[in-house]
């Protein structure tokens, strides 16, 4: 098997070693905190908190892919974060990622990232007593990406963390484009998936057209709203024929009963 590893400098003497056995470790990489698709682990190493993100084993022909055509998930998620780091953007602190190859492709990978342990995620605003410091804090957060010429294809509740003193982070950022001009068509996109509740959409797309200096804000927010509506509307047949599919698929593997 081969395995490629790099470090982050500053975190090589204390964690590296640790680092680099990771690939050994049979996904035993402590706590586990999420279960998916892929799998998000937290570990204290050194007295450092580390999150280790280890993605599934790709298709055989996104194997191909990532090997000859693509940066790996794990590098990408790396590389961003230095990027956005280097922009002025806050996103845990990079540590590491690793690649392993079976047969000449990429196997599994991971990326290691400092966790932060006192950060929470923006589901939900709008029942919160701090709502109108996360609408803003999120909304600026959107404008200077967009400025700065930053598209997250994952910009969702989930992946958007703020810290007590209202500290916004980014997660989540292998799927991110970097570089060029955000439209209105790809800016609308980063509203659709951010809040069903369209009442408290609508507030966090008029705070960010105050910001931006939108001057029709009102007819903005409303474009907002709209876009969104459709999109949620889309998701949810979405899910609702794979429920079916689902359903289907178990009652045909079923015995017939007598």
């Amino acid at each position: 098997m081969k395995i490629k590893i790099v470090v982050n400098k500053p975190y090589e003497a204390a964690v590296g070693d640790f680092v680099k056995s990771i690939p050994y470790r049979n996904e035993r990489l402590g706590e586990v905190i999420y279960a998916g698709r892929n799998t998000i682990s937290h570990i204290n190493v050194a007295g450092i908190d580390l999150s280790i993100k280890s993605f599934k084993v790709p298709m055989f022909i996104n194997r191909v892919a990532y090997t000859f055509l693509r940066k790996s998930k794990a590098r990408r998620s790396y590389e961003h974060a230095v990027a956005l780091q280097q922009m002025g953007f806050d996103t845990p602190d990079p540590v590491a990622y690793i690649e392993t190859y079976r047969h000449g492709l990429l196997y599994r990978s991971y990326y290691v990232c400092l966790m932060l342990t006192n950060a929470q995620n923006i589901r939900q605003w709008e029942e919160r007593p701090d709502c109108d410091r996360i609408v803003d804090g999120t909304a600026q957060l959107m404008v200077k990406l967009h400025r700065a010429g930053i598209f997250h294809r994952d910009f969702t509740p989930g992946n958007i963390l703020y810290d007590p003193d209202y500290r916004f982070y980014l997660i989540d950022i292998n799927r991110m484009k970097i570089g060029g001009n955000i439209g209105m068509k790809t800016m609308l996109k980063n509203f659709n998936g951010i809040n069903e509740n369209f009442d408290a959409l609508r507030a966090l797309a008029l705070r960010y057209a105050e910001i931006a200096g939108i001057a029709t804000g009102s007819q903005f927010a409303s474009q907002v709203v709209e876009e969104s509506r459709k999109w949620w509307s889309k998701r949810h047949k979405r899910i609702d024929r794979k429920q079916r599919l689902k359903e289907r698929l178990k009652k045909s593997q079923q015995p017939n009963s007598k």
